[in-house]
């Protein structure tokens, strides 16, 4: 693999499906890759902003649960200006803010997992638990940007 990247997981392992981030991560961190930094966020991301700014990655991937208006357990890319304004799942700041500073050293892409449920409730959904694997599995591979996009349009002629 070329370059370092940095997988951020975020969540809330209180919230049902809203840990995917989390769950996904930690099955990449279990691989113990040797280009990929893990770091378990949780709801605050912006606590693992140094490493950012320390040694930037060639590419930031962030797992979270977003309600895409897919089925569950649906993932899609997203880039920073797909969640501008908008804070993903519970997180207070949003990552267009948070991240826009670091666009021009490091590539950043948002792997947005359609959640199940995500109210009052420990562990994932089966069909969340098996997105987390196979993204997981993407990243760990190097396909994750064959993750079909947030919005894409059918352009072939009828």
């Amino acid at each position: 693999m070329e370059g370092t990247t940095f997988v951020w997981g975020m969540g809330n392992e209180l919230m049902g499906d809203d840990a995917v981030g989390i769950r996904a991560a930690e099955m990449v961190e279990a691989r113990a890759l040797p280009w990929v930094r893990v770091f378990l966020c949780g709801v605050l991301p912006e606590n693992h902003l140094a490493p950012l700014r320390e040694t930037p990655p060639e590419t930031l991937l962030i797992i979270d649960a977003a309600d895409c208006g897919g089925e569950p357990g649906e993932a899609r890319l997203l880039g920073l200006r797909d969640v501008e304004g908008s804070a993903l799942s519970s997180h207070g700041i949003p990552l267009s803010v948070l991240l826009v500073p670091f666009e021009g050293a490091t590539r950043i892409r948002i792997i947005a997992i359609q959640p199940a449920f995500t109210g009052l409730r420990e562990g994932l959904s089966p069909p969340v638990e098996a997105a987390a694997a196979r993204v997981a599995e993407a990243v760990c591979d190097g396909t994750w940007g064959e993750i079909p996009p947030l919005h894409s349009e059918n352009l072939s002629p009828r």
